[in-house]
């Protein structure tokens, strides 16, 4: 199934403005493996990039030990590094060679991100680790541009324990007099609600509409009944004398022949030739 991009990453920023207080400009944590990737797949202006993604103004960070990583990579390298030295320089405090790049990273961000970083990396392992941070987004990046990341498990149940804290009853009002037995109504509300059973009707299946049933035609060719058969016989007219027991015959309309039209023509003809 297509992935709607824009509409998941609208969503996933707003997200993080409203449950973890993120605001513009963006902070991106860059890692040295996600800049060479974009560098490979021809993305030249990643600025510009991140923030059609995000559609906010966004400020792009590498770490001295991410510039280290790419440094120390060499052969193949080289544009990924030059591109690197373009972004703003984020003094991590590492000495040289004290540790790597995606540890430097774990450091920047912490247990809870208080800095409001967004990290953008093809490490899928540091991308699984980080995943514990709650409100920490990470971009990265395929063949088809960038992606954020859907916001992890412990980011939305983090926020939605703020949520139900913000709207429960604050601890100074529940201990006013007013709200003195709150525990004790709801602890009794609860009890009622488990003791009480609510019978429920069950549907059982219907019959047809009685409107729409065609009702029963009775058959014309019913035998008779046995006492009446012999009434029936004896009002049938009996036949006529003489007949052969059929129905009586009319008389029938004969045409009359013409007598001696012929006798009189031949007549005539003798005639004639008599004289």
């Amino acid at each position: 199934m297509r992935r709607k991009k824009h509409k998941h990453t609208r969503r996933a920023v707003g997200f993080y403005k409203l449950s973890y207080g993120f605001y513009e400009p963006f902070k991106i944590l860059l890692d040295g493996n996600f800049i060479h990737a974009t560098m490979s797949a021809s993305m030249l202006d990643l600025p510009d990039l991140i923030h059609k993604l995000l559609g906010a103004q966004c400020k792009l960070y590498v770490t001295r030990c991410a510039m280290r990583e790419l440094e120390e990579l060499g052969e193949g390298f080289e544009k990924s590094l030059e591109a690197a030295h373009k972004y703003e320089l984020h003094k991590c405090g590492h000495a040289p060679g004290q540790c790597s790049a995606a540890k430097c990273i774990k450091d920047q961000i912490g247990r809870t991100n208080a800095n409001h970083w967004w990290l953008a990396t093809q490490d899928k392992g540091l991308r699984q680790d980080l995943s514990q941070v709650a409100g920490l987004p990470m971009l990265f990046a395929s063949v088809n541009g960038l992606h954020l990341e859907e916001p992890a498990g412990m980011s939305k149940f983090t926020a939605h324990e703020a949520a139900q804290t913000q709207m429960a009853v604050p601890e100074y009002e529940r201990k006013t007099s007013a709200l003195a037995d709150l525990d004790a109504l709801r602890r009794e509300v609860k009890r009622r609600e488990s003791s009480s059973t609510v019978a429920f009707r069950r549907k059982k299946a219907k019959g047809p509409n009685p409107l729409a049933i065609r009702k029963a035609s009775k058959k014309q060719n019913q035998a008779p009944r046995k006492g009446k058969s012999q009434d029936n016989k004896q009002s049938q007219p009996q036949p006529a004398e003489g007949s052969d027991g059929g129905e009586e015959r009319g008389p029938k309309n004969r045409k009359r022949k013409r007598s001696g039209s012929k006798n009189e023509n031949s007549k005539k003809g003798s005639i004639g030739a008599q004289s």
